[in-house]
């Protein structure tokens, strides 16, 4: 460190001392600490950046509010009357359909998006299927996300299709916020 007066003042420089010297030592210790844990957890976001990112831009997808607008169980398509106007609201981590003349439904679910479909584990939280977890595939495909997941208890689907004599479930959203 150096240290001076103005020219108008008659410019003389101090030398500097060994206590000037040693803390000086210390702050540049403490700046060369920090640059190398700056460096260290910029490394770190580029090394494992990718994977939350894309975690990150699937649950944005995922997120929102969608209506369920066909529903095939079974091989058999569902009636929808009573679920007319129905909603899939889709939360960070939370789920809720919301029916129009009924109770809502709600719940937690999981996703990999690694996977190949992508997998949804619903965990239920009331209804007849409280306390279950539902194993599942899901796309988003031209603003429709599109949901297959059996029972409590089964395999989890390997297509979107829903096939006599399965209990599959194939739910049909349109993206609607």
């Amino acid at each position: 460190m150096f240290r001076g007066r103005l020219l108008s003042e008659g410019f003389r420089s101090e030398p500097p001392t060994r206590a000037r010297n040693q803390n000086a030592k210390r702050i540049d210790m403490r700046c060369k600490s920090v640059l190398v844990m700056t460096c260290l957890t910029m490394a770190g976001s580029c090394i494992f950046g990718d994977r939350d990112h894309r975690e990150s831009a699937e649950h944005t997808d995922l997120i929102g509010r969608w209506e369920i607008i066909a529903i095939n169980r079974g091989g058999q398509d569902i009636n929808l009357d009573h679920l007319e106007g129905a909603i899939r609201e889709i939360r960070e981590s939370t789920y809720s359909i919301i029916p129009a003349t009924d109770s809502s439904i709600t719940g937690n679910y999981t996703i990999n998006d690694d996977a190949n479909p992508k997998t949804i584990d619903q965990m239920v939280n009331n209804g007849r299927f409280q306390g279950k977890t539902l194993k599942g595939i899901y796309r988003i495909h031209d603003h429709q996300l599109t949901i297959s997941f059996g029972g409590p208890g089964e395999a989890r689907p390997v297509s979107f299709k829903s096939v006599a004599g399965t209990t599959y479930t194939v739910a049909i959203h349109k993206k609607t916020q």
